[in-house]
């Protein structure tokens, strides 16, 4: 028996990408007569992130149905071959397979998948250098950086650089209020009443006492 597994873009269906793949078994059958001597004899997989609007569409064009069958796997009534769909967004939260999250929607978790990407984008540039230009691939680099600790994350950037894109109460969230005060600038620091500072902490009044004199000097 033969399969022939053919495994879609992680950014989604391409048109034609179902009828392309009925044409490989037609052509995996030409090539193997004698060893698919029954129509049984080769199944077709499709397997997509994702049930797209471009794959409705091409199921539409040819006439053919989807069965789901559960778990993330459906059936693709229609075609010459006994041919199925495996929908990796669905199937890698069903069996748990971390593996096969790389190559689903969801983001890709610590751990050995996330070893074995990073040795295989190492590995594969070394062998071809212009792996940037595949299409993919920033989806796949952007899978090993969700899955880094956060300070491995944010190793080596200044503190500007960590706080770029965010807005002023992204940038203060999760802070005390007299920690929010240490973050307001020096021009309204100096604004504020005696009887304001002797109420905040001892740590905090004298850091504020060295700002001011930073300015001072």
């Amino acid at each position: 028996m033969g399969v022939l597994v053919k495994l879609a873009d992680v950014l989604g269906v391409r048109p034609g990408d179902l009828v392309r793949l009925v044409t490989y078994g037609g052509l995996y059958e030409t090539a193997h007569l004698d060893d698919l001597p029954a129509p049984g004899d080769l199944t077709l997989v499709l397997v997509v992130a994702s049930v797209t609007p471009t794959l409705r569409e091409d199921l539409a064009r040819k006439g053919w149905t989807l069965s789901p069958l559960g778990g993330g796997y459906a059936r693709i009534d229609g075609p010459m071959y006994d041919t199925y769909l495996a929908i990796t967004d669905e199937v890698t939260e069903a069996e748990r397979d971390d593996y096969l999250r790389l190559f689903s929607h969801r983001s890709a978790l610590p751990g050995e998948a996330a070893r074995w990407l990073k040795q295989w984008m190492r590995d594969t540039r070394m062998k071809q250098p212009d792996i940037e230009e595949l299409p993919g691939y920033e989806e796949m680099f952007q899978k090993l950086v969700e899955a880094m600790p956060v300070e491995k994350r944010l190793a080596g950037l200044a503190p500007e650089q960590r706080l770029a894109g965010l807005a002023p109460e992204q940038r203060l969230a999760g802070l005390a209020p007299e920690q929010v005060i240490l973050a307001l600038p020096v021009e309204v620091l100096r604004m504020l009443s005696e009887e304001h500072l002797h109420s905040l902490p001892a740590d905090v009044r004298e850091t504020i006492k060295k700002r001011l004199r930073g300015i001072a000097h």
